[in-house]
């Protein structure tokens, strides 16, 4: 049976804002290591996971986790300004090299969101199929409207909208942004637009403890006092 879906889970070293992030100790675990166990202990078929890594420190981590990590990322697609599709089109060239087939769709899953859960990863999967859709992007909401957002110009606030501002949360409906937790793109689509956005996208809506993207020592503070008060 064909594999339908590859994911990636994306580990560059040399993190800049926090030295080795993706291999630093969360709780009693290498960060990589709980976006490994959400995919193991989801309920999937026909996927394959993978960790592309520049590292080979990462992926003895990786490996040892229970990761299928296949090459070394070349070192054109792992510096601070290569792109997640030039990772992914990699992937996707080992993938065809390997299995002389492309997936039909892709799954990107960065490891600086450790707390999207097993059934998040089964849900993307089966929006996907359920609403014949090109692709999943996992989101968090706004609750604001374009009257009491802004911009600046000479120096002063700009509303995004002229309207009547809004101060009520219950009156608006809420603005959704992507999260960063969870791509997933039928793989013509990603290659055709060289984006995991086109028309036919859904958001797949989570909770702030999810959403949680680490990226600053601010950001993984959060993460450990969320892991020490047992709420992940």
């Amino acid at each position: 049976m064909q594999i339908k879906t590859l994911i990636i889970i994306p580990a560059r070293s040399g993190s800049k804002g926090i030295a080795d992030k993706n291999i630093k100790l969360l709780g009693d675990k290498p960060l990589i290591v709980w976006t490994t166990q959400a995919i193991q202990n989801a309920r999937l078929s026909n996927c394959i996971a993978i960790l592309s890594t520049d590292s080979e420190v990462y992926a003895k981590v990786g490996r040892e986790a229970g990761l299928c990590v296949p090459f070394i990322r070349p070192v054109e697609c792992s510096s601070d300004q290569a792109s997640a599709i030039a990772v992914v089109e990699h992937a996707l060239q080992w993938f065809k090299d390997k299995y002389d087939y492309l997936p039909e769709q892709v799954m990107w899953l960065q490891p600086t969101s450790p707390f999207r859960s097993s059934a998040i990863i089964e849900q993307a999967l089966a929006m996907m199929e359920q609403r014949q859709a090109d692709g999943v992007i996992g989101c968090k909401e706004i609750h604001r409207d374009l009257t009491t957002l802004f911009r600046t110009q000479d120096g002063f606030l700009t509303a995004l909208s002229e309207e009547r501002v809004q101060t009520r949360r219950q009156d608006v409906e809420p603005l959704l942004t992507p999260n960063g937790a969870m791509y997933l793109c039928k793989t013509s689509v990603l290659r055709e637009k060289r984006s995991f956005y086109s028309e036919r996208t859904l958001p797949l809506v989570m909770d702030a403890v999810m959403s949680l993207d680490i990226d600053t020592p601010t950001d993984w503070a959060m993460a450990e006092a969320l892991v020490k008060a047992e709420l992940v």
